[in-house]
């Protein structure tokens, strides 16, 4: 459809389903039972940027409950970690209500040992490049434009 001289793009959304028709009918809900709670920040690590609803069974899954025992407020961040960690989820679900900073401990641990510290290749680290001899730390060396390695 054209529109003066620009191009309108007819676009038709898909219909939301029944079960995200279900869950934005029950979230407004669930945010008053927090707020209700005092549950207003992430349960893990007492941040209260990007919160979002993590529910303990995936909501794609039958199981998947909209209630206040079902889910939890977590930030983005934890949220992303527990969505696929079986083990995040068995922890998430034992722990008390609310922020607990020793569970914020294990749940760092947990996260520093699942994700580890990547190493980097030796073309990232400190070198000499080997045509020039200047420091560099990339792979194509910014002086002389060969590999420094």
């Amino acid at each position: 459809m054209i529109v003066g001289r620009k191009l309108k793009c007819q676009t038709r959304r898909p219909e939301a389903g029944k079960k995200i028709k279900e869950w934005l009918s029950v979230r407004p809900k669930l945010t008053k039972e927090y707020l209700e709670k005092g549950i207003t920040k992430c349960e893990i690590s007492g941040s209260s940027f990007a919160l979002s609803f993590h529910h303990i069974q995936k909501r794609s899954s039958q199981k998947a409950e909209h209630t206040f025992e079902g889910t939890r407020l977590l930030n983005q961040e934890w949220h992303d970690f527990c969505e696929y960690n079986r083990e995040a989820n068995e922890l998430l679900l034992a722990k008390p209500r609310g922020f607990d900073k020793d569970y914020f401990e294990k749940f760092k641990q947990m996260k520093k040992e699942k994700t580890g510290n990547p190493k980097k290749s030796e073309w990232q680290k400190p070198h000499k490049c080997k045509n020039c001899k200047t420091i560099v730390s990339i792979y194509i060396c910014p002086r002389c434009g060969e590999a420094s390695i």
